[in-house]
């Protein structure tokens, strides 16, 4: 399955933009973990990861929302508490042996995806009009850029 970073995924907020591209990384890693026929053991665990992942990316997002005083941020935690839902509903199957993981990795990759540039882009829209600013956003420049 094709899995890259693309640049429309980035939404214009590092903090997020990095958690962003961590996420597809896991998503690459669990691909290529089930195209290398690894154990479930260790499917299993990277499944795990990319929900823990996932769970503090969504509380990273919420948090920044509340710092900024977003208006949707009751909706999109909603959003995020179904997401985690259906992920929680994919690692049952997969445990159960319901599923196989390279059957539900695409639903996971498109709903990220979507997920991205139809609801955090809002996010980012609203920080650009914003007055309110991200705590230690003066940061994210020494934090979260790649350096030479």
């Amino acid at each position: 399955m094709q899995i890259a970073w693309k640049k429309e995924l980035e939404i214009g907020n590092e903090m997020i933009d990095t958690q962003h591209r961590m996420l597809v990384l896991l998503l690459k890693k669990l691909d290529l973990a089930l195209t290398s026929r690894m154990d479930q053991k260790i499917v299993m665990g990277i499944m795990l990861e990319i929900k823990k992942f996932t769970e503090f990316h969504f509380l990273s997002e919420e948090n920044l929302m509340a710092e900024l005083h977003y208006p949707g941020l009751e909706d999109h935690e909603r959003i995020h508490s179904e997401l985690l839902g259906v992920l929680n509903v994919f690692i049952a199957q997969i445990n159960r042996k319901q599923e196989a993981p390279e059957d539900i990795l695409p639903q996971i990759v498109s709903w990220v995806a979507n997920h991205v540039v139809s609801e955090d882009i809002k996010i980012a829209e609203y920080v650009k009009r914003s007055s309110f600013r991200p705590i230690a956003e003066d940061c994210y420049a020494l934090y979260l850029r790649k350096y030479d």
